[in-house]
Order: C-alpha cells, then sequence, then structure tokens
C-alpha cells in the first residue's frame, strides 16, 4: 500500500458505523441498500423475524459477489465450497420470504452490492454483472431442483444423526453447516464426527485407484504426451486471454490420442470463441516459444504471478513453467504462460506442430471441458 495501515480487525462497516454515530452496523450506507432492495425484490418488510433473515442475505451475498469477482466458482473444495454455501444458505433464507423470487434476489442484490463498489475490481460494471448473474442463477438453478425435496426430507427426520446429515448433503445438496442450522431451530445438534466418517466412507468407495497416472494427468510420459501437456498449459493461457481471468483449471486428463482439459465458465463456447482460442494457440505454437522452468518456493511463485488453482497438493518448494521470454516487451516471443506444474513438457512450443479442438462440453455446474489433439 501507498502508506502504512494498521489491520485491527475493525472491519470497514463498523468503522463507518461509529463515525455516524449509527449502532447498527447494517444502518450503514453499504449495507442499507442492499437491504431495501431484498425487500423490494421479497415484498416483505425489514421487522420482526424478517430481520435476522435479510441481514444474513445481505452480507452473504456481498461476500459471494466479492468472491465471483475474484474467479471463484461454487464447487465442492476450498473457496468454491465457501461460495456455495454462501449462495445456498442465501437461498434457503430467501425461500422462507418468497420462495418464487430466489435467483432474482440474489442476482438484484449482487448488482447493488456492484453499484456500492463501482470501481474497484478493474473490470468493466456490465462485464461484471453479466458474470456474477451467470455464476449465481447457474448455481441456484440446480440446487433449486432439489431445494423444496430436501427441505421436505429435514421435515421427516424426527432425530437427526450424522447418516442423514450425508444423505442431505449427498442427495440434496445440503451443506453440512446448512442442516446444523435448520437442526437447531428444531432444538437438535448433529455430531459432526459422525457426518465426516460418512463422508470418508463414501470417498473410500468412490475412490479410482489412479494406476498409471503420472504427473500433471499424463497416462505415460512419451513425446506426444509432452506436446499435449504444453498444449494444456497454451489452452488456459489462451482461454483466460479470450473468456476472462474468472476461467481456472479443474482438471485434465492427458493420453497420446487426446488432451481433455476443465475449466470454470459458465457458458458453452460459440464457435467464434472456440476459433479464436485454438487461433491463439497455434499462434503460440508457430512462434516457437522457449519452455523453461525453475524450483522457487510456494509464496515466492505466487508473487510472481504462477498460475496454480490446486494449492492444497502444492508443497512448500514447487516447480515454475514458463512459456515466452519474460524479459522481452514485444509481443512475438513475450511471456504468454506461468504456471506451478510438475512437469514434463517441451523445450520449445515450435515441437507441438499443430492443434485443433475437437469437442467442447459441459463437465458438471460451471465447468466446461474442451478437447484437444495433435495435427
Amino acid at each position: 500500500m501507498a502508506q502504512k495501515n494498521v489491520d485491527f480487525g475493525g472491519g470497514l462497516e463498523r468503522i463507518t458505523a461509529a463515525v455516524g454515530d449509527q449502532p447498527d452496523v447494517f444502518g450503514v450506507d453499504l449495507f442499507e441498500g442492499l437491504i431495501k432492495q431484498i425487500e423490494t425484490d421479497t415484498d416483505r418488510e425489514y421487522a420482526g423475524e424478517n430481520k435476522q433473515t435479510m441481514r444474513i442475505i445481505a452480507d452473504h451475498m456481498r461476500a459471494s459477489t466479492f468472491l465471483i469477482i475474484n474467479g471463484v466458482i461454487p464447487s465442492n473444495k476450498m473457496q468454491g465450497y465457501v461460495l456455495r454455501r454462501l449462495l445456498r444458505r442465501s437461498a434457503v433464507k430467501i425461500q422462507k420470504l418468497n420462495p418464487d423470487k430466489i435467483v432474482k434476489v440474489l442476482v438484484e442484490t449482487s448488482k447493488k452490492v456492484l453499484e456500492n463498489y463501482d470501481g474497484m475490481f478493474g473490470v468493466e460494471k456490465e462485464k461484471q454483472v453479466g458474470l456474477v448473474g451467470e455464476v449465481i442463477t447457474t448455481e441456484i438453478e440446480r440446487f433449486g431442483k432439489t431445494l423444496d425435496k430436501g427441505l421436505k426430507e429435514v421435515q421427516k427426520i424426527d432425530k437427526i444423526n450424522g447418516k442423514a446429515a450425508f444423505d442431505l448433503y449427498q442427495t440434496f445438496g445440503f451443506p453440512l453447516e446448512l442442516t446444523e442450522e435448520l437442526f437447531r431451530e428444531k432444538g437438535q445438534e448433529i455430531k459432526r464426527e459422525e457426518f465426516y466418517k460418512e463422508f470418508e466412507k463414501h470417498k473410500e468407495l468412490s475412490r479410482t485407484a489412479g494406476i498409471g497416472v503420472f504427473k500433471g494427468g499424463l497416462i505415460a510420459d512419451t513425446p506426444k504426451t509432452r506436446k499435449l501437456h504444453t498444449t494444456a498449459h497454451l489452452l488456459q493461457a489462451s482461454l483466460r486471454q479470450i473468456l476472462g481471468e474468472h476461467v481456472q483449471q479443474k482438471g485434465q486428463n492427458i493420453t497420446e490420442e487426446r488432451l481433455r482439459f476443465d475449466f470454470s465458465h459458465n457458458s458453452p463456447l460459440s464457435k467464434e470463441e472456440i476459433e479464436k482460442v485454438e487461433k491463439l494457440i497455434n499462434e503460440k505454437i508457430e512462434e516457437d516459444l522457449s519452455v523453461s522452468y525453475k524450483t522457487v518456493t510456494l509464496d515466492e511463485a505466487i508473487k510472481e504471478g504462477a498460475l496454480g488453482f490446486f494449492k492444497e497438493k502444492y508443497r512448500d518448494t514447487v516447480t515454475v513453467y514458463t512459456i515466452g521470454d519474460p524479459s522481452t516487451r514485444q509481443t512475438r516471443g513475450s511471456l504468454f504462460s506461468r504456471e506451478i506444474c510438475g512437469g514434463p513438457h517441451v523445450e520449445h512450443t515450435g515441437e507441438i506442430g499443430s492443434v485443433t479442438i475437437t469437442k467442447e462440453e459441459s463437465a458438471g455446474a460451471g465447468i466446461r471441458r474442451i478437447y484437444i489433439k495433435l495435427l
């Protein structure tokens, strides 16, 4: 920062409330507009039991909007799971106010958040609104298919236990914290160790052996798989350049025949977008960019801007692969990709030859999948 600051944990809203002699943090401008928006969209008054419900929605939607703008997509892992919990808890709260307006309330509240913080994220407001709206709508439409059934199932359960809580999670997509809250209202507590025991049992049953899988999702280390592995790095950089920096790798699998690459994005790619991605990859192959690597600490890699979306798997020391020359400012030959990766890769992109995208499809909610083969 330009000047020295002291972070004492007070929170911007609390400081604003104190300066404005406002005893209620939800009465400051940053929250007041959100509350009014929720009142309007639910056609309910901010009073009585609705007060707490609307505060939760306002708080969760502000946090959710920030997460989405920073590239987080709802999932069952790390930040993605935090976002999923926030959105789904908000949906359940709105369901009690006005079950027909869940998506509308969430989307309109997020728009209000973006109005409050306009210009702070370095992205055009229209793109922000579109991105956030897409992510929210996709997640809630998916959750909405099971929400009513899940709430009915909650009413049927006389005594909650770990297995029942896991069934609600597995069948209806209810995060543990949401189930705990619902049963706390009924005067019941869940033993978390029972839930996690069921979770681990399910993981063990679902676990694939993964025998023969090498680093980077390669089935074997051959010249062809190395070419496709480097292509995966070119693909991710191209997707982020054309679709936006919300794109994050979610998985990949490489055989001698093809590359399969999963990434976060909420809508199918148009024919034009696919053509642009393929063209950019082949341009970078034709430029015969150098592929270099070095070993650094994880903190150093992140500071250098290396992409890495599997932080729970990384050690303190990592290998960073760079495609292109960071020292040149020319368009041709300049830095194009920098990722944390175990390798192996080609030494120059020209070794790849050329590639084509053969297929693009959904791989789950908010996840797209692309197949590429060598020509």
